[in-house]
């Protein structure tokens, strides 16, 4: 059985924002939680989202300590503020971290209890109130997903969550937002949005339409992440960019991830390192790895890239994962472990970990602890 799971409304386009505050007065909302970072809200990208509220009367309180890996405190501060200030709805602002820590306190405040309590499939009772879920980057589609993440700093590991009554009820996805967002963040981002798309097009869950889907966003990541990287004001860069990770974000919501995020988390639960970075700095090696099981599959989005090629189907799967490995290279995103605090002695507890993640499960080829092991120090 396949099924497609996606939020009610989805808003798309320059200025889409301002559309906020007029759904929320049409559902008879009255209260706004606003969740997003401290960054985000001094640098002014939150001021779309106030006036739209205004404009419509509706009143709403910010909690803006989100960390760049949600932690279960954040989610019970926020979720705190929600029943102490009587809020109806949620409105997350920002990439993956506060649209991730949204989903959480959706939960939270409807079920109760300890956010533990719901980590697997499918653990609540209660849909979340609605929540609105604006993204500020174009990498983590976590505006569009079910799914959800939350850091145990005390087992120092990700607790992932995939749950119907987390889906946001509308998303929005304004280029606007996005054009002030610095070249490191599109890069690690846009990074994130091609893994995610490769990594669905080989998951053992992907099928006709979610292939679809990968293909198209890989397409345009190779085309655009440059290019916003480089000229961040170029809307059309950042629309084709939001497009990518969208479609990206609807291919692996559907049918999962694989390797390179139970590697990713892994780093993000022990070093707090961003997640599109160690995306970006194990998708090539995982790729390698994975070739002598999808090759004809790299292939195929070689054929799709880069059509006419008059190559052998090995020979397009290595070009496939040279390329990749040009655009880290390019966007500033290859960057050895080492370089980032990872302890070299600290990678057998990575390696562990990795084992352990949920999204391993649908990876091509189900790896040994070595063979993860061996991955980490190749990039490290």
């Amino acid at each position: 059985m396949k099924e497609l799971v996606l939020p009610a409304i989805n808003k798309f386009g320059s200025g889409c924002i301002s559309l906020l505050g007029e759904m929320a007065k049409e559902k008879k909302l009255k209260k706004a939680l606003i969740i997003t970072d401290e960054n985000l809200n001094k640098l002014g990208v939150l001021n779309g989202v106030y006036t739209s509220l205004e404009n419509h009367n509706i009143a709403y309180v910010v909690y803006d300590n989100v960390h760049p890996n949600p932690t279960i405190t954040n989610v019970n501060e926020a979720t705190a503020l929600y029943h102490d200030y009587a809020c109806d709805f949620i409105v997350g602002v920002g990439g993956g971290s506060p649209n991730d820590c949204s989903k959480a306190v959706g939960i939270l405040a409807s079920n109760g209890g300890d956010i533990k309590d719901y980590e697997g499939f499918n653990q609540s009772n209660h849909p979340a109130p609605l929540t609105f879920l604006v993204n500020t980057t174009a990498g983590t589609a976590s505006e569009i997903s079910r799914a959800y993440l939350i850091s145990d700093p005390d087992k120092q590991e990700k607790l992932i969550f995939k749950d119907i009554n987390a889906l946001p009820y509308c998303s929005f996805n304004d280029a606007d937002m996005m054009i002030n967002l610095p070249a490191s963040i599109t890069a690690s981002t846009g990074m994130d949005a091609l893994t995610h798309a490769i990594e669905s097009y080989v998951s053992v869950g992907a099928y006709r339409l979610t292939k679809e889907l990968s293909l198209s966003a890989i397409k345009l990541v190779f085309e655009n992440l440059v290019e916003a990287c480089e000229n961040g004001k170029n809307v059309e860069a950042r629309d084709n960019m939001i497009y990518a990770q969208t479609l990206a974000g609807i291919a692996f919501a559907n049918a999962g991830l694989g390797l390179v995020h139970s590697m990713a988390h892994a780093l993000g639960g022990v070093y707090n390192l961003p997640h599109g970075l160690c995306n970006a700095i194990l998708l090539p090696e995982v790729m390698v790895y994975n070739n002598k099981k999808v090759e004809a599959e790299y292939a195929e989005i070689t054929d799709y890239l880069y059509p006419g090629l008059m190559m052998t189907t090995s020979e397009k799967a290595v070009y496939l994962i040279e390329k990749v490995n040009e655009l880290s290279i390019r966007v500033k995103t290859k960057t050895p472990l080492n370089e980032l605090g990872v302890s070299i002695d600290g990678l057998d507890i990575l390696a562990d970990k990795a084992l352990e993640d949920g999204n391993l499960p649908r990876n091509p080829i189900q790896p040994t602890k070595k063979e993860i092991l061996e991955i980490y120090e190749r990039v490290y």
